[in-house]
């Protein structure tokens, strides 16, 4: 169970990291998994794909996510990953079903699930941002947001950078992203940590805290998975249609997803 300590961090800096929270067996599951939705040998209909972009900016980013697009593509981002038997069946059980358990309740909506890739020598540099928003369409606003690398998550790898205690700020304006002129006032230089973790660790953190991450210096491939967790049932206030639940009555079942050949609206 998560410790009172873990727990104060979170309160007070705004995240905390659990050091071997996944088991080497359950990365490389993940590691495969990401390899055959990428090599087209688990394909859903309507899954969402990000592609990357060869300026390294993030303004050059497309604006919307576009559908499988081949093996040779680079994605920058593949979401829907609730709906994967092998990344569900990992977030309801173990260790971290039991932190999520204690910081959100015994129902937990997602608001969403995915994986980021920056390749070798690139993967475009994502501003100061906070994971939530007074304008995003969910009657109750995420609560804890989780990010854990499937790749070593080193600072030349373009690992996630927070400014803690960032969170008792709150939501900085009505979008999600740092104006730049504010940048100084709420993330200067001399308070920005990078998080350096190992595969198989994980960083938990408050959805207003002020994080970043740059390119990928390095030779590898770097991998992230981040989930956005709601505590509650939420509902998007624009489809009127409830978040999939990921622990509570009605939630989302592993071998249920796995026999959906197409992505739920």
């Amino acid at each position: 169970m998560i410790s009172n300590l873990l727990t104060q961090d979170f309160l007070e800096k705004g995240y905390f990291v659990t050091q071997n929270i996944f088991s080497q067996k359950d990365i490389k599951n993940m590691r495969l998994r990401i390899d055959d939705i990428i090599l087209g040998k688990f394909k859903k209909l309507g899954r969402r794909f990000q592609t990357d972009t060869d300026s390294l900016q993030y303004n050059g980013l497309p604006t919307t996510k576009t559908e499988y697009r081949g093996p040779d593509v680079v994605y920058r981002k593949i979401s829907d990953l609730e709906y994967d038997d092998c990344f569900l069946k990992i977030l309801q059980s173990g260790g971290i079903s039991e932190v999520l358990t204690h910081l959100l309740g015994d129902t937990i909506s997602i608001m969403r699930f995915g994986v980021v890739e920056k390749p070798a020598f690139g993967g475009a540099p994502i501003p100061w941002h906070q994971d939530t928003c007074l304008d995003w369409p969910t009657t109750i606003p995420p609560g804890l947001a989780i990010w854990f690398p499937l790749d070593k998550a080193t600072s030349s790898a373009g690992t996630l950078q927070v400014i803690p205690e960032s969170h008792k700020n709150g939501e900085i304006g009505r979008g999600h992203l740092l104006p730049q002129n504010m940048e100084k006032k709420y993330a200067p230089r001399n308070r920005i940590l990078d998080v350096e973790i190992n595969c198989g660790d994980c960083l938990f953190f408050h959805p207003a805290l002020l994080h970043r991450s740059g390119i990928n210096q390095t030779k590898t491939t770097r991998r992230a998975l981040n989930v956005l967790l709601i505590a509650g049932n939420a509902i998007h206030t624009g489809k009127q249609l409830p978040y999939p639940i990921l622990k509570g009555s009605e939630q989302l079942e592993p071998n249920k997803v796995s026999e959906l050949s197409s992505i739920p609206d």
